[in-house]
């Protein structure tokens, strides 16, 4: 009887540490599946990083264009008298539709003294340099012999505005004489005034 207990407590023993050695390596399993897969790529993820990449490209890709919205800024400096001019209208039919390397390249064509500052499809800011004097100008000057006041016109060249019939450059000094001949620049209608007494009274 003694002995038939004592076989039965053994395999109690047995089944009990059979069990702890199941519970065991139950646990170390699910312990090392569980970090193997948060390890591994999410390969859903991946996917859609890619897709989201892809539309960034696209994006990136897509590149602005000039509509008749568009803006273009001219600033035109003039080296002789130190002034800028800035002019500003909308996009001409012939640029409608162009990206930046198009119009790049047609500015490079045809005019290519003009620097191209900045371009969106909203604004495009065009620098250029011109080596006379702006339009804002007058020149008190002589032509034909009398006191002439001219104007200047685009191309930086003198075009006659008023002639003074009665007033010869003969009847002044040599200084003055060669003063007008030179041509003498003013900025507005108040200076050119002033500058008309000391031939003119």
């Amino acid at each position: 009887m003694e002995g038939y207990f004592m076989k039965k407590s053994n395999i109690i023993i047995i089944f009990l540490i059979c069990t702890v050695l199941f519970i065991i390596s139950f646990g170390y399993g699910y312990y090392f599946i569980d970090k193997r897969v948060s390890e591994k790529p999410n390969t859903d993820n991946d996917l859609v990083a890619s897709d989201d990449e892809k539309g960034d490209l696209e994006i990136i890709k897509e590149e602005e264009r000039i509509s008749p919205n568009t803006f273009i800024e001219t600033q035109t400096k003039y080296t002789e008298c130190g002034h800028t001019i800035t002019n500003v209208s909308q996009a001409q039919d012939e640029f409608i539709n162009m990206i930046e390397s198009e119009f790049r390249e047609y500015m490079k064509d045809n005019y290519p003294n003009t620097k191209i500052v900045s371009f969106s499809a909203k604004k495009i800011v065009l620098q250029k340099v011109k080596n006379y004097l702006c339009p804002n100008h007058y020149v008190v000057g002589e032509y034909q012999g009398n006191i002439a006041i001219f104007k200047i016109d685009e191309n930086g060249e003198r075009v006659l505005e008023k002639l003074f019939n009665d007033y010869p450059i003969s009847l002044l000094n040599d200084v003055d004489q060669e003063k007008l001949k030179k041509g003498i620049v003013v900025d507005n209608e108040e200076e050119l005034s002033n500058v008309l007494e000391n031939f003119i009274s």
